[in-house]
Formats: structure tokens, C-alpha cells, sequence
């Protein structure tokens, strides 16, 4: 690969992985459901420069319900329940064999061994997380981290059956399913006046919104969808495992976030069966679509 992607690359799991440090510091200023709505909502003017993609609109929707808005809304309440940044961008991860899970279950997609392998190491990772609970995440914390993650994994689903799409323009036209349901459940559950809110954010608060809004989704996903066309997507996928290292990293500089020693010990299990999941025999040429933070 050359070097000039390989510096794409990099600036790809930057952005995706100081994001959570970005959504922790948001979420200083709004709520949790609020700043759902606000993320995406950034996102609309888009709309005007990025043609729909040709694909039908019940698969639009349930990406925009499934990834953007039960996937946001599930971590960001975990991360103003108190999870910390640095392990949520480790944990939300658990997609990753959730869906192949899922496919198997709904599509009869054949597991191989190694991901079985995989599956069974992330899972032992995560019930180090669930027995140690306490001040890097909370059990509340852990159970909606992953119900994010199954959200996002549902998506992928959704996504495996979609054929070739303009990521970003896919995401960006999904941007139109949050903003209206966040608000109103903002309002109902959070605050009846969620535009004082908005008033009362403080110049932090916005810089951590658009930048969550936009390197995440238009530069991540621009970037990602370039380096997939022009390399296999087994060359580029596994450069996910660094996002979560990079989250960990970010959040312990920026934030001050030291997870206890069974946190690292966890996050080392699961990072070790993701990696076990990743691995693949030398004659696959392409691995499943996954969609990014």
C-alpha cells in the first residue's frame, strides 16, 4: 500500500478515534438525546451537493435508525451515564462480532473457525468488563454500549445486502431520520426547552459538535470509501483495531482517563479476539462492509 494512503489511513482512525473524546466533551454542554439530533442535523446541508443513492428509501431509513440514531443515542447516554470515552470507543466494537453473529442467524452466512475462535475471546473480554464494573463504566454504562453496538450491528446487516453505495452520501441522506425523533424525545424526556440549550452552549461544546459531525462522518467516511475503492477491503478493514488504541490514547491524554488494570486486561481480551476475527486465509479477497463510528 502506498505510503500516501497509509497517511489516509492514519488520519482515518485520528478522527474516528479522538471522536469519542470530541462526543465526552460535547456532552458537557447537552444532553444526550439533543445532541443526537444537533449531530445530524449539521448534516443536511449536505443533501443540496450529494445526490441520493440509487437505493430504496426503506434501506436509507433503517440506516439512519439503526446506525445514526439507535447506535448515537444508545453511547452517548452511556458516556453521560458515565462511561468513560476511552473504553466506549473499545466496547462499541462488539459489533463486529455481533454481526457476524447476526448474519449467521438471519442470512445463514457460514462462521469460520477462527471467528468462532474470535467471538469466544471478545466475549470472555467482555465478562471481565461485566465483573468489574465500577469506575471506568458502570454496568448501566456496559448495557448500553452494547445495545449501540447491536443497533449498529442490525445496520450492518441492512448494509451487507446493499450492494456497492456512496458511503457518504448514504450516510448523509440517513442524516434525516434523527433530528426530528431526537428532539421530540429530548423535549418529553430531557428538557421542554431544548433551543435554551442550544442558546447556552459554549464555544467547547459546538467545536466538539461539528467536529464529531464532520470529521467523523464526511471526512471519515469519504476517506474510507476511497481507500476501499482503490484497495481490498481484507487490506484496509483490519486497521480498524487501532481506532479503539487510538480512543483509549486520546481519552487518557484529553481527558485524563486511566482505566483501572482489569479495564486494560479486558480491553486487551477483546482487542486480541477481534484481531482473531479479523485474521483471514490467504485466499479471501474481501471482507464483509462495516460501517465506521
Amino acid at each position: 500500500m502506498p505510503l500516501r494512503d497509509l497517511i489516509l489511513i492514519g488520519l482515518v482512525v485520528l478522527a474516528w478515534g479522538s471522536n469519542f473524546t470530541a462526543m465526552k466533551l460535547a456532552l458537557e454542554d447537552l444532553p444526550p438525546f439533543l445532541f443526537v439530533g444537533l449531530r445530524f442535523a449539521i448534516l443536511l446541508p449536505l443533501l443540496v451537493v450529494l445526490k441520493r443513492p440509487k437505493v430504496p428509501w426503506w434501506k436509507i431509513i433503517a440506516v439512519g435508525a439503526l446506525i445514526n440514531m439507535g447506535q448515537f443515542a444508545f453511547l452517548f447516554a452511556a458516556l453521560a451515564a458515565g462511561a468513560s470515552a476511552g473504553l466506549a470507543s473499545l466496547l462499541i466494537q462488539t459489533q463486529v462480532p455481533l454481526t457476524i453473529l447476526l448474519s449467521f442467524l438471519v442470512f445463514g452466512e457460514r462462521i469460520r473457525p477462527l471467528q468462532v475462535a474470535g467471538l469466544l475471546v471478545a466475549v470472555a473480554g467482555l465478562g471481565v468488563f461485566a465483573l468489574s464494573v465500577g469506575g471506568s463504566v458502570t454496568l448501566t454504562g456496559l448495557g448500553l454500549i452494547l445495545m449501540g453496538a447491536l443497533c449498529w450491528a442490525l445496520g450492518n446487516l441492512v448494509l451487507r445486502r446493499m450492494g456497492p453505495v456512496n458511503t457518504l452520501a448514504l450516510f448523509v441522506w440517513a442524516s434525516l431520520v434523527p433530528p426530528l425523533p431526537m428532539l421530540a424525545l429530548s423535549m418529553t424526556i430531557e428538557s421542554p426547552t431544548p433551543f435554551a440549550t442550544l442558546a447556552a452552549m459554549t464555544a467547547q461544546g459546538w467545536l466538539a459538535v461539528f467536529y464529531v459531525a464532520i470529521a467523523s462522518t464526511v471526512l471519515g467516511y469519504s476517506l474510507w470509501g476511497a481507500l476501499l475503492a482503490r484497495h481490498p477491503a481484507s487490506a484496509v478493514t483490519p486497521f480498524a483495531l487501532l481506532i479503539p488504541v487510538v480512543g483509549l490514547s486520546v481519552a487518557w491524554v484529553m481527558l485524563g482517563e486511566r482505566p483501572a488494570i482489569a479495564d486494560w486486561i479486558g480491553a486487551a481480551i477483546i482487542l486480541t479476539g477481534l484481531a482473531i476475527i479479523q485474521t483471514r486465509p490467504r485466499r479471501a479477497r474481501s471482507a464483509p462492509r462495516r460501517a465506521g463510528p
